[in-house]
């Protein structure tokens, strides 16, 4: 089947024909206009790929993007770079208002609505059957780390309106059944994240920045439930026994103030980097890690856990919510928000007894959570939906 994702860039005149053999799902923007990257607009772009193999025409209203997993795709041109101040504008109306002008065009030609974020002004959008993803209940586990409120807006209403739930883990549907009750669980499905080919395939050559030689990774964002300082301050013990331990972190934006002070206050300030790579250069950080460290308290999923087995590089988890069901008995545990305990753990992860053994078996791990499984097991839902609802 010739692969085929459909992209308005002018809403008139769109064509109401419907290939036979497929199913026609809308995409909204919402992930794509919150997100500049990351995991769940991730999540999206390696599935709208795939969705045609599996039956599936994917209908992406985005003219252009300023998320850089869409626009390195290739599926959206990548959009100029706004001011900040522009940029928090854009982002202020979203929350109030959403992007209403997609949403007739949409309802027009669709048979399913997947919602990619929880915005309530994208509620409402016809009666079309309709599908959300739920990602994480972490705003109502910790509500203390959001002390301006609940980032995830209108997700109840979401998941008390659509029609079918998507959870990306086991972990993730008992906490969202014990907040919003056990009557979604007859509609709730569990499809988990996938990882990257690029992760399990060989090795190309990437261009990539200068590394140190031996580092702990971190990755991502690094609010309070992330603990990112836990990791920093056993970075800081262990970098005193350890004069060429370095620490690099991946992503999650710049430091906050606190997060500034901490490290440029560090005697091991010079050992600390901080990068943006691109989804191709990723793999390669892993690769040359000593060990991925990933304390978080709290994950939908975890995807980095994966990425990290699958690039052959001993992982240490917080021992807290859906880690053992991704990383399984191929992770190292430590006690939540324990310094000591997390330097434990990595002093077993890198012996040369466990690191053999990950470069064996954590590949092998990573393969059973593929986006090609996710991207099938998703157009089955939708299948079922359109059935269901004729």
């Amino acid at each position: 089947m010739p692969f085929h994702i459909t992209i308005h860039k002018s809403f008139s005149g769109i064509s109401q024909r419907k290939p036979k053999e497929l199913i026609r799902v809308g995409f909204d923007d919402q992930i794509f206009i919150a997100q500049s990257r990351g995991g769940i607009s991730k999540y999206f772009v390696e599935i709208i790929q795939r969705l045609p193999k599996y039956g599936v025409e994917p209908i992406l209203l985005c003219e252009e993007t300023r998320n850089s997993h869409l626009a390195e795709s290739g599926l959206v041109p990548r959009a100029k770079q706004d001011s900040n101040l522009k940029s928090r504008l854009r982002g202020y109306l979203w929350r109030l208002t959403g992007n209403p002008r997609y949403k007739g065009p949409l309802i027009e030609t669709v048979d399913v609505i997947h919602h990619t974020f929880t915005n309530g002004a994208y509620l409402g959008l016809g009666h079309k059957p309709s599908v959300v993803t739920i990602y994480d209940m972490i705003p109502e586990v910790y509500p203390e780390y959001f002390p301006t409120g609940n980032p995830h807006f209108a997700k109840k209403k979401f998941a008390q309106k659509c029609d079918v739930l998507i959870s990306i883990s086991e972990s993730t549907t008992n906490d969202m059944l014990k907040f919003y009750g056990d009557n979604l669980r007859s509609k709730t499905m569990v499809v988990p994240f996938g990882v990257g080919e690029q992760f399990l395939s060989p090795h190309p050559e990437v261009e990539m920045p200068e590394l140190p030689e031996k580092y702990l990774l971190f990755v991502g964002v690094r609010r309070g439930y992330k603990h990112f300082k836990t990791a920093f301050l056993a970075f800081e013990q262990m970098a005193k026994k350890d004069p060429e331990l370095c620490f690099v972190v991946i992503g999650g934006g710049r430091y906050s103030d606190e997060e500034r002070k901490m490290v440029q206050t560090s005697p091991f300030v010079e050992r600390v980097f901080h990068f943006n790579p691109s989804d191709e250069q990723m793999p390669e950080f892993y690769r040359r890690a000593k060990c991925f460290v990933f304390p978080s308290v709290y994950e939908g999923f975890g995807l980095p856990t994966l990425e990290s087995l699958a690039s052959g590089t001993p992982v240490v988890l917080a021992d807290a919510s859906c880690s053992r069901e991704v990383g399984g008995d191929l992770a190292i545990y430590c006690e939540p928000g324990d310094v000591q305990s997390l330097i434990d753990s990595v002093e077993k992860a890198t012996s040369i007894d466990w690191m053999n053994r990950i470069k064996r078996d954590g590949p092998a791990r990573a393969k059973e959570f593929t986006w090609d499984f996710v991207a099938e097991e998703t157009a089955k839902i939708y299948k079922n939906l359109v059935q269901k609802t004729k």
